[in-house]
């Protein structure tokens, strides 16, 4: 092995993904225009060619007109195509290999005319049962160490929430519950493996053949399926499910299929798509999994393991997804033969969070199964989580998703092997971290499920978590009771991530509160009326900070009125006020949420009266 630097590098070489042509080829290309061009415009442009092409409207829907035209005889340049439609005044964005992948860039989409995404016609799901599932065995992926680390009464069951799976196989769907499955690219769904199946199951969940159900992690989101092409065939047809799941109302968007080289002029206009327009502009989340490509180039002695940054799923608008083991490592599987170990996953600059993907309970199995569910269900996990934190918090914009998710994930665990039992040392390379918190195998490490949902809903329990104050977020997340709107709070925890100032300010307060809680007695000293001035200023500050929307908006200056008044009367209402606020802190740190729910009514009611 070549020495290693640097304790971030690794073996990062690119193998070839096949090289692109720009010579005479088949006839087989996506039109992409600037508005809808009838295909009987295109057939007649082009009926020089010959009579056996075929003009086919991929996608007609602003900011998108896709048209594909292909021939089994035809062979032409693609620049001959581009020159002919510019004859009959079709005016063409860009012209592409519909088999081949690129590069390319293709002109920026104009969103002035798209109407915005409102997914009128899928169908959410309510919230069911909130039923503990247990964390051990194949559960494990649920549970502490290595897992997501469940808790339901924080994390919901991602109701009101709509989750796009692409694959290229529908097996075993009769085991799940499916708003719609949808044939994109290809005439019918082939049934050979249950892939598909799997990744649905393990973000939603599924029904077994004796009725009885597993829940996956996000079990009330609405599901469609998508199938694609097998990979090699195009590269159309991933792009093209992605925006037609946008269009449609996705929120979230997983694709743990084989998608390595189909990097193209679709799939950036697709992946724009959804960045702008999807969840009503606040963007769709796109997951992808790292992969597992371990050919390498000519002269490495090494397996390559490399996600590169001319992957789809290193592009910046998709979160990628690593595989994780029990103990929160990386995922290393035993090679049959010497019981050596090998990863099943690529790394990279584009990794963004760890997942579990080991041994985990098959879905559609009576009985304990276990099933190596490696990066692309690690995918499907991470899927679900995100399903779960936008059903905590429907109004996150991508940026402030991204936020959450990276600051509450957890470092990541121990590899589960020693040094002495792998293939090739080379393979867990690299060994450190950045300053960041980001390294090539992890990313910026592994999902937590609870903590994320948490920062999600409550601004106090996303300052909570950055004190280090897990337990306490946890119990203030719950509080039923809280003295304020939902609404509110799922607002306010937006305006913290775009603002660090304002954030200090609550995490000023809950570290008085803190102290007080430890020493009851220090309340005495404090100066009348300073908590509550601390709190009509940071109430203010909300107000400035940026755009409410009214309802939230009126309940602040309401609020505000409450405590300024409230900061300038030393009377027996600002005690009473401010008493209220330290119990109600007192009870979350000592994990009372009875008591704490109880001292929140007095708060709430404290600021009615006033």
């Amino acid at each position: 092995m070549k020495r290693i630097l640097h304790d971030w590098d690794f073996p990062y070489e690119a193998p070839s993904h096949g090289p692109t042509s720009d010579g005479r080829e088949l006839l087989d290309v996506v039109i992409a225009t600037y508005d809808h061009v009838p295909t009987a415009a295109f057939s007649e442009a082009l009926q020089d060619l010959g009579t056996d092409v075929v003009v086919e409207t991929l996608l007609a829907r602003a900011p998108l007109y896709w048209t594909r035209v292909r021939s089994a005889t035809v062979r032409i340049m693609r620049a001959d195509v581009a020159e002919i439609l510019s004859r009959a005044r079709i005016a063409v964005r860009y012209l592409a290999s519909a088999r081949v992948g690129t590069m390319a860039l293709p002109p920026s989409l104009d969103f002035a005319d798209a109407p915005p995404v409102h997914g009128a016609g899928w169908r959410v799901r309510r919230q069911r049962s909130l039923a503990v599932a247990p964390t051990s065995g194949g559960l494990w992926f649920l549970g502490e160490g290595g897992g997501i680390r469940m808790d339901r009464a924080v994390c919901r069951t991602g109701a009101g929430t709509r989750l796009a799976v692409i694959d290229d196989d529908t097996a075993d769907f009769e085991h799940l519950e499916l708003d719609r499955t949808t044939c994109v690219g290809v005439e019918r769904s082939p049934t050979v493996n249950g892939h598909a199946a799997l990744m649905i199951a393990w973000a939603s969940g599924a029904i077994r053949s004796d009725g009885s159900h597993f829940a996956g992690i996000a079990p009330d989101t609405s599901v469609r399926a998508y199938c694609i092409s097998k990979a090699g065939i195009d590269v159309f047809s991933l792009p093209l499910a992605i925006a037609r799941a946008v269009f449609e109302g996705a929120d979230v968007i997983v694709c743990a299929t084989y998608v390595e080289g189909t990097t193209s002029p679709m799939l950036d206009d697709a992946l724009e798509v959804a960045v702008r327009l999807g969840r009503k502009g606040r963007g769709s989340v796109v997951v992808l999994p790292t992969g597992r490509e371990a050919s390498s180039p000519e002269g490495s002695v090494h397996a390559s393991l490399s996600l590169t940054l001319g992957d789809p799923a290193s592009d910046p608008r998709v979160h990628c997804v690593a595989p994780g083991g029990r103990r929160g490592g990386w995922f290393l599987f035993p090679r049959l033969r010497d019981g050596k170990l090998r990863p099943f996953a690529n790394r990279g600059p584009a990794v963004r969070w760890t997942a579990p993907g080991d041994d985990i309970a098959h879905p559609f199995s009576t009985h304990e199964r276990l099933f190596h569910a490696e990066s692309s269900g690690a995918s499907a996990i991470a899927a679900g989580v995100v399903a779960l934190v936008l059903g905590c918090n429907p109004a996150l914009q991508l940026h402030e998703l991204h936020s959450i998710l990276s600051r509450t994930a957890d470092a990541p665990g121990p590899t589960e092997a020693a040094e002495a039992n792998l293939v090739d040392p080379a393979d867990v390379l690299p060994l450190g971290r950045d300053p960041d918190g980001h390294d090539a195998k992890h990313g910026y490490g592994r999902l937590n499920a609870t903590r994320a949902c948490a920062a999600a809903r409550d601004p106090f329990a996303l300052a909570l978590l950055a004190m280090g104050e897990e337990e306490a977020a946890r119990g203030w997340s719950t509080c039923a009771k809280r003295p304020y709107s939902a609404d509110l709070s799922g607002w306010a925890v937006r305006t913290l991530l775009s603002r660090p100032d304002i954030e200090h300010a609550v995490r000023a307060v809950l570290r008085h509160a803190r102290l007080i809680a430890a020493r009851p007695s220090r309340a005495r000293t404090q100066t009348p009326g300073a908590l509550a001035r601390q709190l009509a200023l940071l109430a203010r500050s909300l107000l400035a900070a940026q755009t409410a929307p009214p309802k939230v908006r009126e309940e602040l200056r309401r609020t505000t009125d409450v405590l300024t008044r409230a900061c300038a009367d030393s009377d027996l209402d600002c005690a009473r006020l401010e008493n209220g606020v330290l119990d109600l802190f007192r009870t979350v740190w000592s994990s009372s949420s009875a008591t704490a729910q109880g001292q929140s009514a007095t708060v709430s009611e404290t600021l009615r009266s006033a």
